[in-house]
């Protein structure tokens, strides 16, 4: 079944398969991720790889796992790259981002820390990370125990363990400023970042390395 159509099919943490003639049938749980496992990023500024870790956030790298494995980031923009973050997590195809981005996850505590190099989904109140994730490109501790929003800390579910010199390159001359335009994102996809924002960065290419690095 091609995985645009198995997206489409889904509601919030479940699969809903595709039946024969076609229709959505009964939904399967997401698949469990390994316990340890590592994604090779390709991006327009230089290759970086991630190494994610269950047992920081289990239902976050679980999810981790599932948008991989659905090619969900090829051709995403790095939206919002600053002195703390690079965030990306659109993909760019505003059919696929309608079902994704409003699926949010259960929060969980935070078990590790948003150091440098450390990987964590965004959110933007209780149950609400998805699919967009922020690279720490320094050393942001004082997320561990934010209370935001409702919810206490950014778990960090990853850690870049090849290739910070390329989040260190990402195009940053945009900002924050991509942020307040989300609605337009969901809307329009790639061609408004083509728009309105032609210098961001773009990962061409995510490949699921299960024996690490």
């Amino acid at each position: 079944m091609p995985s645009f159509v198995r997206t489409i099919c889904r509601t919030a943490a479940f699969v809903l398969v595709v039946a024969a003639g076609g229709a959505c049938g009964t939904p399967e749980p997401m698949e469990t991720a390994p316990d340890m496992f590592t994604v090779a990023f390709e991006t327009s500024a230089g290759p970086f790889e991630v190494e994610f870790v269950r047992a920081w956030s289990p239902i976050a790298v679980d999810r981790v796992y599932e948008l991989v494995n659905e090619e969900y980031w090829e051709g995403a923009r790095i939206y919002r790259v600053n002195e703390r973050y690079a965030q990306f997590g659109f993909s760019g195809r505003p059919a696929l981002d309608s079902v994704w981005i409003p699926s949010g996850i259960p929060d969980e505590q935070v078990l590790s820390s948003n150091v440098r190099g450390s990987v964590s989904f965004a959110r933007g109140g209780p149950s609400t990370r998805s699919a967009i994730l922020f690279v720490n490109r320094s050393d942001n501790t004082d997320l561990d125990d934010i209370q935001w929003n409702g919810v206490t800390g950014f778990p960090p579910v990853g850690r870049v363990v090849t290739g910070m010199e390329s989040i260190d390159a990402l195009y940053s001359g945009y900002g924050d400023a991509p942020m307040a335009y989300e609605d337009s994102i969901s809307a329009r996809g790639n061609a408004f970042f083509d728009r309105a924002y032609p210098e961001l960065d773009t990962i061409a290419a995510v490949m699921l390395r299960p024996d690490g690095p």
